[in-house]
């Protein structure tokens, strides 16, 4: 997947150009939307569509920056090295990356910018896992740790909101407080005193707290640590955990621990678990109904992995109690996912499956629709469906099963890094076969294609055909009529056709320009960028079918990139608003290049008889500078005759 490093006065559009590509494209692989089309910045890295159909990224993440309190933070920067390439990446959403990794064998680190402005690493990974992940990364650096030396630079927050920020909605009554730092009021150290609830070290989502008691009890109980416990149920279920999950459709896993009825009646079974002490006198399908309620559940899914950690021991004469927790917590994770047999022959120790099965199984745990992800797959394992199914589903649970996110500090049960599962296995099981993927070869760089793609002109002009739009990168402009030319028909002058208070001596302002248009004209759009329409709410509004193209300062030539600073300071985009249509757009909104046709002229709305030069007809032109904010008078606009070139009798 190639990247291109946003330069200064660059825009989506003029980028799309250079690349061959549209700004649809552009916007949907980098996850922009809206007004976000206009706010990109110098040094963002924007991902480029690939021309190479063979080629397919193996892991597509969304990487989500997370404080002590599970709280959203935003990096100023972030440096990502994967496919043997290293990236600065200025974070534009909130507190969100995208990625696409090309080879998941060749790994990903990732560093983010602290307040000293160095580069602190917080996630490595010899691989990552294919297909689509939201990887949560936590950065433990805000935690308070010393004082912090005061730095010139504009307030990011106030005192007031960074305490709001930290303190987050726990149901308990009691609990810790754990300090945080963070940057505020014109550089200066605040300490936001955030109530992190911290019993048993175990860290959770404030949605899940109403859960921490249940754990921490089945956790000791079944001799697991609650962050483990925590890590499987989340690895099950995920974010704000619903102890209902599923509970529409019976033929799913369900509850908080994803129970299928062979599993559960296990649980049933073994003497020391709540279910089985609570339910013994009920139905069946009464104690399958008891998957979704939270108490059992999390009784289940600890009894559960207790005892296939102890099968798994006895069977396999490996040592698993003696794993730290974090590895013993994958461990469950990859026995309850392919059983203990699965688990036994991941091991070695038992008789494979033939290599046709085992395709097969890896075929319908990617998607059997993913033809081009499994020959990938075997590609990099040279061409064993053992190894390819042994890979992928090791790389899974690393990603799926994270003991560190919940907790609150390093405590001697985590003073080691949680392994890979591929090193857990190695650990109990020397001889066991374990294959790393083949890294994909190196892509050669490949200059941009200089061809130019245009969005296809919807409606031919009837008169006067459009200006091509230009192959040029360079901002361009169109007026909004091949020839504009104020009207003065129905009026006492041309200057009512004009901006302001001119209308009935001064006494009345008008919003726009009147542009003359006999129905049926072609429109264009003035600049690049996105265009919004809209059919008449009735026949009696005023506007009658309406559009409004959303123009971003970077696609303004300099003239009207000048007027745009002056009426609109500090603004990113600008409206420029056409009314009492004919013909609209097929598709709203829609992105645009400057010179392509966008609608027709019309008489609708209070221009309604108006259909020759003689009875007035014409098109009205707005400037709005907000640009899709609707307001009385002339607030939010400004005169649009400064923006118009060779307007022919102002």
């Amino acid at each position: 997947m190639q990247t291109y490093i946003v330069k200064e006065h660059d825009s989506l559009w003029k980028i799309a150009r250079l690349h061959g590509t549209t700004v649809a494209a552009l916007a949907a692989l980098n996850h922009l939307k809206g007004e976000q089309l206009h706010l990109i910045h110098r040094d963002q890295v924007l991902l480029l569509p690939n021309d190479d159909a063979d080629e397919v990224a193996d892991t597509k993440l969304s990487i989500k920056f997370r404080a002590l309190d599970f709280s959203s933070v935003t990096p100023k920067k972030v440096k990502v090295a994967h496919d043997d390439k290293e990236e600065i990446h200025v974070v534009s959403g909130p507190g969100e990356l995208f990625l696409y990794i090309r080879d998941h064998a060749r790994g990903l680190k990732i560093w983010i910018e602290d307040l000293d402005q160095k580069m602190d690493n917080v996630f490595s990974s010899e691989r990552v896992p294919i297909g689509n992940w939201v990887l949560a990364v936590d950065s433990r650096a805000v935690k308070a740790d010393g004082s912090l030396q005061k730095k010139k630079g504009s307030a990011n927050s106030t005192t007031e909101e960074v305490k709001q920020a930290v303190t987050h909605n726990a149901q308990l009554t009691s609990g810790a407080t754990v300090q945080q730092q963070t940057r505020a009021e014109a550089g200066a150290p605040t300490h936001g005193l955030a109530t992190i609830y911290t019993e048993a070290n175990l860290r959770l989502l404030p949605g899940n707290e109403k859960y921490r008691k249940l754990i921490i009890t089945a956790a000791k109980k079944y001799e697991l640590t609650p962050q483990s416990l925590a890590a499987l149920i989340d690895a099950e279920v995920g974010g704000v955990w619903d102890e209902k999950a599923n509970h529409e459709n019976s033929g799913l896993a369900q509850g908080l621990a994803q129970f299928f009825e062979p599993a559960w009646d296990a649980v049933y079974k073994l003497d020391t678990s709540l279910l089985h002490a609570d339910c013994q006198k009920m139905s069946a399908s009464s104690r399958l109904a008891k998957r979704l309620e939270a108490k059992y559940a999390i009784d289940g899914a600890a009894a559960y992995a207790s005892l296939n950690l102890k099968n798994f021991e006895k069977e396999s004469k490996l040592p698993a109690s003696t794993l730290p927790a974090a590895d013993k917590a994958k461990l469950a994770y990859l026995l309850h996912h392919d059983g203990l047999t699965g688990a036994l022959r991941l091991f070695g120790l038992r008789e494979q499956l033939s290599e046709e099965d085992i395709t097969d199984k890896l075929r319908k745990q990617i998607g059997k629709d993913n033809v081009k992800k499994l020959n990938s797959l075997l590609k990099q394992y040279k061409n064993s469906g053992a190894a390819a199914y042994q890979g992928w589903l090791f790389d899974y649970i690393d990603a799926k099963v994270n003991v560190a996110n919940f907790i609150v500090k390093e405590d001697k049960d985590f003073s080691e890094p949680a392994r890979g599962m591929a090193e857990i296995v190695l650990s109990l099981n020397s001889s066991a076969k374990i294959q790393v993927p083949v890294p994909k070869p190196k892509k050669e760089a490949s200059a941009p294609s200089a061809k130019s793609k245009t969005p296809p002109t919807e409606l031919k002009a009837a008169q006067a055909p459009p200006a091509p739009a230009s192959s040029s990168n360079e901002a361009k402009w169109h007026n909004p009529l091949s020839i504009c030319t104020l009207r003065t028909a129905h009026l006492p002058s041309k200057t009512g056709a004009k901006f302001g208070w001119t209308r009935n001596g001064g006494t009345k302002c008008h919003q726009g320009i009147d542009l003359v248009a006999v129905p049926g004209t072609p429109i264009f759009a003035v600049a690049n960028g996105i265009v919004y329409s809209t059919p008449a709410k009735s026949p009696t509004y005023a506007y009658g079918n309406t559009l409004v193209l959303v123009v971003g300062l970077a696609d303004l030539p300099e003239p009207q990139a000048t007027e745009f600073k002056k009426v609109n300071p500090g603004a990113t985009s600008i409206g420029f608003f056409y009314a009492h249509l004919s013909e609209l757009p097929s598709e709203s909104p829609k992105n645009v290049y400057a010179g392509d046709v966008i609608g027709k002229s019309g008489a609708s709305g209070n221009a309604h008889g108006m259909n020759t030069v003689e009875q007035g007809a014409h098109l009205h032109f707005e400037v709005r500078l907000k640009a899709r904010t609707l307001s009385a008078g002339l607030t939010n606009r400004a005169d649009p005759l400064p923006f118009i070139e060779n307007c022919t009798n102002i």
